[in-house]
């Protein structure tokens, strides 16, 4: 999968190369239906106060793609326990799986977003204490750092929050490795 980017509108950050959430959802997006998931399953009106749909489901296992804020992995993961306890039903299967798939820390971002490291140690500690039944499997995304790797490069028609494409073009990135282990890598455009 290329690497989605696209400028920040973040103050002290405006410009610079972040990862795309939109973008990258699309092609995952793409891809899973390509291999027969179903997308975007309406929540049963019972626990609609939960959300309103789950990403992807096939054969009893939910996928949720978590790029947004970091409280949100909480809330996917325990609907996600109690649609399991609950037995819930999308597609004709209960549900008996949840995977959950972020990006690394490595990469640039908007303030906030969860990455994969953060649900790392909040699942750690929340298994710690059997708070969950449901087996959960954690997908994080990362890349080799100082390599050339094809990019995305998006340009939305509104700085934030936008879906709408103005310009996508297919470049080079180089992924420069950060000063230390907990900083993120340096996204230089080729």
């Amino acid at each position: 999968m290329p690497l989605h980017i696209k400028a920040s509108d973040q103050a002290g950050i405006q410009g610079n190369a972040i990862f795309d959430p939109v973008g990258t959802n699309e092609y995952i997006k793409a891809a899973f239906i390509h291999d027969d998931w179903k997308s975007n399953i309406p929540i049963p009106v019972p626990y609609r106060f939960l959300g309103t749909e789950v990403d992807f489901v096939k054969a009893g296992i939910i996928i949720e793609i978590q790029f947004s804020n970091y409280p949100f992995l909480l809330n996917n993961t325990l609907r996600s326990e109690l649609f399991f306890k609950a037995k819930t039903e999308f597609v004709g299967y209960p549900t008996n799986l949840v995977i959950l798939v972020t990006k690394a820390l490595m990469f640039p971002a908007s303030n906030s977003t969860l990455y994969y490291e953060q649900a790392v140690n909040q699942l750690t500690a929340l298994t710690k204490y059997q708070v969950f039944d449901v087996p959960i499997r954690l997908v994080g995304l990362f890349e080799q750092q100082n390599t050339i790797v094809p990019i995305i490069w998006t340009e939305y028609s509104s700085k934030r929050y936008s879906r709408t494409v103005n310009i996508r073009v297919s470049r080079q990135c180089q992924i420069i490795a950060g000063r230390s282990a907990r900083s993120r890598c340096l996204l230089n455009l080729l």
